[in-house]
């Protein structure tokens, strides 16, 4: 039960109207992120009165490396089952995991939470179990009153578009320990397409409070979890994309310069001086290879085209600049080919590494928002089973027979097999069951011979005696 009442409206109204306020402040920089992400800005500036034919050339010259470094991330982070290290099923939790759906749509908790720096799960119970809500910080706010330390928010302001009956209307939710304060914000205009506006917010109305009945460790909790894609001492959390945007900047710059070239100077260009004819007789000479005029003094002729080597190298220079800095590996910039996996997994040092720390924080908060639903969901044990973790597909750059060999050398010293299984590259979850199942039927099935042998041999050492007649009497 929550231990407080429910807000009363006119504290909701105040309180709705300050997070709003910060959430505006937010959406200035994840709108900003947001749209350099879908390559949707970054576009050069071109003199005013230039021709059309030059600003659709600055349209164009946009080259997105931003969504590339989020979804190299974002690829690499998919989590495949819940259990300890020892164990061979996944935990009971991970039931509601399969129930959400969540292997499809746990990119969208890890794409926001790469590219603005965090993200949200909020999870519900609706009578149907614990339903799980990704959401992207620029639909959701969540206050802390320690955001370093605290596991959960005081508060948490959620704003939506609602186009059921073809009638859009805002909407809105705000959620604290104990309760679910639903609220309308009224009909969206036909002109006002985004959902998020910087004006001042109006509550038209109020729904009935919900109590949601989430507890964690049986205290209530604000049931919203949060994923961090990096820390820092002075921003609580760093994102991926942010700090390249003046680098996606330079390469739309440099590129709208190479296509410039390209489109008017990539081709021999013919100059005739001291001459000047009509458009049908300049048309016509330029399409001559010899040339003859009347009048001495006019010269004509040839300038070479211009060469875009020098652009196409600093563009490649550029964005292999850019995957450094985002510590990718020297192969996304295709300079690295032909190289064993062993060579290809030492230059993915960085990047592997990278990925490790996401995994421990994306980890934790996968953990906590498994263990929040086991509690709702009424299975306590779950939900205290701290030695249960998330574990991760495997996605590092090892050759198949170097893993095989090595699972076959450990095998071969004793260690069990089947919590090796899923080091091998390319096995999926099913096919690990499946060959721990086989392996399982195998033993027993040797284990029966054993025993069918082993008695045939006592009845062969065992001969039957003989007993007299008068003794049997």
């Amino acid at each position: 039960m929550a231990e407080h009442a429910p807000l009363e409206p006119e504290e909701l109204r105040v309180l709705i109207a300050d997070m709003w306020r910060m959430h505006m402040d937010e959406r200035l920089w994840f709108d900003r992120i947001y749209e350099y992400t879908k390559g949707l800005r970054g576009r050069p500036e071109v003199p005013e009165g230039a021709e059309d034919e030059v600003k659709e050339l600055a349209k164009l010259s946009v080259m997105n490396v931003l969504s590339g470094v989020r979804d190299t991330f974002a690829r690499n982070l998919s989590v495949v089952g819940y259990r300890r290290a020892t164990a061979q099923e996944n935990d009971p939790a991970w039931a509601q995991w399969q129930r959400n759906r969540m292997d499809a749509r746990q990119k969208e908790v890890v794409k926001p939470a790469v590219s603005y720096g965090a993200s949200y799960v909020k999870v519900l119970d609706r009578g149907r179990g614990p339903v799980f809500h990704p959401r992207s910080p620029r639909a959701l706010l969540a206050t802390y009153q320690d955001p370093s330390l605290d596991e959960w928010p005081q508060y948490t302001l959620e704003t939506w578009i609602d186009k059921s009956n073809a009638r859009p209307r805002r909407r809105g939710c705000l959620l604290d320990d104990g309760w679910e304060y639903p609220f309308e914000l009224g009909e969206v205009p036909a002109f006002e397409r985004d959902p998020h506006q910087s004006r001042p917010i109006s509550v038209v109305e109020f729904g009935d409070p919900i109590e949601h009945h989430a507890t964690y460790g049986g205290e209530p909790v604000c049931p919203v979890v949060r994923f961090v894609n990096d820390r820092d001492a002075d921003d609580q959390v760093v994102g991926e994309v942010g700090p390249l945007i003046l680098d996606q900047q330079a390469i739309n710059s440099v590129n709208f310069d190479r296509m410039i070239v390209s489109r008017f100077g990539a081709f021999p260009q013919k100059v005739i001086s001291g001459w000047s004819g009509t458009k049908a007789e300049i048309l016509a000479a330029s399409a001559k290879r010899v040339w003859s005029f009347e009048d001495p003094d006019v010269r004509a002729q040839s300038l070479p085209a211009a060469s875009l080597d020098g652009y196409t190298a600093l563009l490649d220079a550029m964005k292999a600049a850019v995957y450094e800095k985002a510590g990718l590996s020297p192969a996304k910039s295709g300079k690295l080919i032909n190289l064993a996996a062993e060579s290809l997994a030492l230059a993915e040092k960085d990047e592997t590494e990278k990925l490790e720390d996401k995994k421990e924080s994306f980890g934790e908060s996968y953990e906590q928002m498994l263990r929040l639903g086991a509690e709702m969901d009424g299975d306590a044990a779950t939900a205290f089973d701290s030695g249960a973790e998330v574990v991760w597909r495997d996605t590092s750059a090892r050759s198949f027979a170097a893993t095989v060999d090595g699972i076959a050398k450990l095998a071969g010293a004793g260690v069990p097999i089947e919590p090796l299984l899923p080091l091998v590259p390319g096995m999926t979850q099913q096919q690990i069951r499946g060959i721990g199942e086989a392996m399982q039927a195998q033993r027993a099935d040797k284990l029966r011979e054993e025993l069918r042998s082993s008695r045939q041999l006592r009845s062969v050492r065992t001969p039957a005696v003989a007993v007299p007649d008068a003794l049997a009497g």
